[in-house]
This record gives structure tokens, C-alpha cells and sequence, in this order.
């Protein structure tokens, strides 16, 4: 790992929620989310052989999830597997950071920035041999660490002004796939995602898909998810730089009428820029959120 990874922070994007004026009268389903896809595969954990051979289909971030938070992400899409009795993110076959590592990237950066808030998107839960996972186990270890910064789903209508006279601790907003064991105003539902569906999608063909969702988007109260990915057999997930900063951009509707916005190597475009500047003006302009008439 880099050990300069997890002190860099470029462009003050830590704190931009606690500091862009006016944003804090927004609430959840409000915001524009910046998010990072398979947020817990980042190429600084650097893989040994034989997976080092095709890490490069599996990673999508280029650094952790601490750098992530600290420059400026704040939905972390997170698929999670229980090895020999381990929680970790995976990706195809490949490994990802620890549960351990990603709640204490949460504990470390809020408690340098108190007023931040982030989602935990848990949206995929594998056992390695037989598909079963722990789902007692993996409660019991998510409310051992994070319990007291856990956002209750009955404050999911909440602005972030109210949320942060209510509590001091309760910055994380955990949205998990469903299970019995599960049963906590703690732990949300899952999030919609809209993803096309296709693992070589082409950019015209993914460009078509976005437009057809931001036509009618499944809400403009509740979070949901937009997957922006693609991959290409020679690469594995590709940038889509251009794509994004396009697509994107300040101009576009697509931005102001999205809710997490989650792709691949985040740092790489200015989506952290424009979901700021979207939410800075959903403020002035809530009109742009709302449906087409």
C-alpha cells in the first residue's frame, strides 16, 4: 500500500458536506451522492500471485476507502464474503478489504470530520463454499463498531441540519440487502440500483440506458443507485472519465435528477466537483429534482 494514500486529500473535498453553505437543509433523498462502485477493491492492497494475474478485472478504485472518504466519496457500494470465518469484500474471485478495514475507515474519518455523513451500501452477502452466510455474525460485528454512528431508517425523511441536532454520533446510513436477522431500524432496506445489465455495455448503449433512467427515476425522496460501469475483456472496468465529466457536468439534468451516482476510479473525474455544485443549487433550485411535467 502507498503508505501516503490515506494522507493525501486533494482539492479539501473532506469536509464538503459541513462546509458548502446551505446544503444542510437538504435531506437524503435529496442529495446527489458522489459514490465509488466495488468500493473496497482498490489497487493499494496489492495482490500477490496467482491473483495478482487478473486483479485487474476485479479492482475499481484506485486507492482505499479511507482516501476515498477523505477526497471527497460518500456511498460506498460493498459486496461482502465470509472466508474462513472472515468477512471481506470480493470482486469475481478476487479479494477485497476486510470488514475491519472499512468500519474503521468510517470510525477515523468522522472522527475527523464529525458532521460528514456516508452510506454503507451492503448489497451483496456470499459464503465462499456454500453460499450460506452469517448473517447473526456480520450484525453482531457491524453493531459492535458502528452501532452508536448508525442513522435509524425512521430519520429517512430527515434534512441534514435536523439530522445533526439529533445526534452528535449518527453519521452512517447503512442500506443492506434483506434478511430476517436483520430486523433493525438500523440496518435500511436496499437501495434500487439501475444498471444495464451488460458486462461489455458499449458507451452509446450506456449512454441510452442513463437517459431512459433519468426519464423516470425510481425516486426523488429515497436513495437509490446508478451503476455508470462498464468493462472490456482486455481491461476489466474502464474509467469512463470523459463519459462522466459529459454526462454529468453542471449543465445536465442527468445530475440534478440522480441520488448516488457510483462508479469506477471516482478520483479520476470531477464527479465529486459537480455532485457539490448540483447540491449547492438544488438548494436554490429544488425544481430541478422534481419530475418532467
Amino acid at each position: 500500500m502507498n503508505p501516503a494514500s490515506n494522507t493525501t486529500t486533494r482539492n479539501n473535498y473532506a469536509n464538503w458536506m459541513s462546509t458548502t453553505p446551505h446544503i444542510d437543509s437538504l435531506k437524503i433523498g435529496e442529495l446527489v451522492w458522489p459514490g465509488c462502485h466495488n468500493a473496497a477493491m482498490d489497487w493499494d492492497i496489492g495482490h500477490s500471485f496467482p491473483e495478482s494475474a487478473s486483479a485487474n478485472w476485479a479492482l475499481c478504485q484506485n486507492h482505499d476507502l479511507l482516501w476515498q472518504m477523505r477526497n471527497g466519496a460518500r456511498s460506498f457500494d460493498l459486496r461482502m464474503l465470509l472466508q474462513n470465518n472472515e468477512f471481506k469484500a470480493y470482486h469475481w474471485k478476487i479479494r477485497g478489504r476486510l470488514l475491519k478495514e472499512i468500519v474503521a475507515a468510517a470510525n477515523t474519518f468522522l472522527d475527523e470530520n464529525p458532521d460528514e455523513f456516508i452510506i454503507f451500501d451492503f448489497n451483496t452477502l456470499h459464503d465462499e463454499k456454500d453460499n450460506r452466510f452469517d448473517h447473526s455474525l456480520f450484525k453482531e460485528e457491524i453493531l459492535r463498531h458502528l452501532k452508536d454512528r448508525l442513522i435509524p431508517y425512521s430519520n429517512k425523511y430527515l434534512s441534514f441540519a435536523q439530522l445533526r441536532k439529533i445526534s452528535r454520533k449518527q453519521r452512517v446510513i447503512l442500506s443492506i440487502e434483506y434478511h430476517e436477522k436483520f430486523g433493525s431500524e438500523l440496518f435500511w432496506p436496499a437501495f434500487q440500483n439501475r444498471w444495464e445489465g451488460s458486462t461489455f455495455v458499449s458507451v452509446e448503449k450506456l449512454a441510452q440506458y442513463v437517459t431512459a433512467v433519468m426519464q423516470n427515476p425510481p425516486s426523488f425522496t429515497y436513495p437509490w443507485r446508478l451503476s455508470m460501469t462498464q468493462y472490456t475483456a482486455a481491461r476489466g472496468p474502464t474509467k469512463l472519465t470523459k463519459e462522466i465529466n459529459a454526462w454529468f457536468d453542471m449543465e445536465s439534468y442527468f445530475l440534478y435528477r440522480s441520488s448516488i451516482i457510483s462508479v469506477d476510479f471516482f478520483d479520476e473525474s470531477r464527479l465529486v466537483e459537480y455532485c457539490i455544485g448540483a447540491n449547492s443549487r438544488l438548494v436554490r433550485e429544488p425544481h430541478l429534482k422534481r419530475p418532467f411535467k
